[in-house]
């Protein structure tokens, strides 16, 4: 079937198996599917719904598209199966059998925080971060040295380090952030050093960067391994961060980020100018830009909110792009375009030396 067809497909079973009810367009403010469905039972919360127990039996399962893009004609149901013990049940079956086949079952697990989203001793690459003064939560990129006092560092973005040119140096920063429970004072790891400013009214930026001074944290640092896994953090890659790579299309990348933690992704242009970027007070302009979309089956997208300042590497583990931006739609199935500068870029801008 299309992509557009299996969307349709999961909004009947949404209806017809689960029996949801369809929701104003109102009440989603993100990149809708074909339709929105609610479970009903939720939504009466304190009352006696009369299919309350159907509801209970379809609670650990959700619907997805598997394909190799939004244009591909070979798309599947997924049906990501959140309870072991649902795996081989009636309401499996039924819906396998409502997509005729088309359909492959996956057990995913109950999903907790990522551990990216906790304390982290060793501080690791990927993990959340926070000035703290603000509410918010990015990622570590990665350490280097500042080329200006020799002085250990950390590397993110300008939005995610100083607030979009907002925060002063030498503000704290937490690990993790302020929107993952972090603690002004026990949890400061640095200071913010500097920023390079984003510019509006049409001027060209070329890079979303900040550098951030460690301080005595008294962790470990681990500044060369990207981790993979969900509850707990799993070797992935590791990083060779003396030799910087130029990205180009086609070619493979990986990031470990705060929200969606280790994913893989496809770089699908390069020199990108006149991209614009909705930096909270204004449309800001970018020049010279990495464009990636995500590379995964099933579907999954390469970034989410909160993955800014991951550092981008290629299949060596070379530095290639640092992710600053991030759509909810688009590129291949349809799940969204992710920005990043070049990372020889950030360094020469920012006047560091990747460590």
């Amino acid at each position: 079937m299309r992509f557009d067809s299996a969307l349709e497909l999961q909004a009947q079973i949404f209806s017809r198996v689960f029996d949801f009810v369809e929701a104003p367009a109102t009440a989603y403010t993100g990149r809708p599917p074909s339709s929105l469905y609610l479970d009903p039972f939720l939504l009466e919360k304190g009352r006696v719904y009369r299919k309350k127990t159907k509801k209970r039996v379809v609670e650990d399962i959700a619907l997805g598209v598997i394909t190799q893009d939004a244009a591909s004609a070979d798309a599947r149901l997924a049906v990501l199966v959140q309870d072991r013990r649902k795996v081989r049940s009636a309401v499996v079956e039924e819906i396998v059998g409502f997509a005729r086949g088309e359909a492959d079952v996956l057990y995913i697990g109950r999903q907790r925080p990522l551990w990216t989203t906790t304390r982290n001793d060793p501080l690791r690459l990927g993990a959340s971060i926070s000035p703290t003064t603000m509410e918010y939560a990015g990622t570590l990129g990665c350490f280097c040295r500042d080329d200006e006092t020799g002085q250990r560092a950390i590397l993110s973005n300008n939005h995610v380090l100083a607030d979009v040119n907002k925060v002063a140096p030498p503000t704290p920063v937490m690990q993790p952030g302020a929107r993952d429970g972090g603690r002004p004072g026990p949890d400061d790891i640095a200071a913010l050093t500097r920023f390079v400013p984003i510019q509006y009214e049409g001027v060209p930026n070329f890079v979303d960067a900040a550098v951030a001074r460690l301080s005595e944290h008294e962790r470990e640092e681990d500044r060369h391994t990207l981790y993979s896994g969900e509850n707990a953090p799993e070797p992935a890659m590791t990083l060779t961060p003396e030799q910087l790579a130029e990205a180009l299309p086609g070619m493979t990348v990986f990031k470990t980020g705060r929200t969606t933690s280790f994913t893989r992704g496809r770089v699908r242009a390069v020199s990108v100018n006149n991209f614009l970027v909705d930096m909270g007070d204004g449309l800001a302009r970018f020049d010279d830009q990495i464009v990636i979309e995500m590379d995964m089956s099933p579907t999954r997208p390469f970034s989410r909110p909160g993955d800014s300042g991951s550092l981008i590497v290629d299949e060596g583990g070379r530095p290639v792009g640092l992710l600053f931006s991030g759509s909810a739609s688009g590129g291949a199935g349809g799940v969204g375009i992710t920005g990043a500068n070049p990372i020889s870029s950030v360094v020469q801008h920012l006047g560091v030396t990747l460590i």
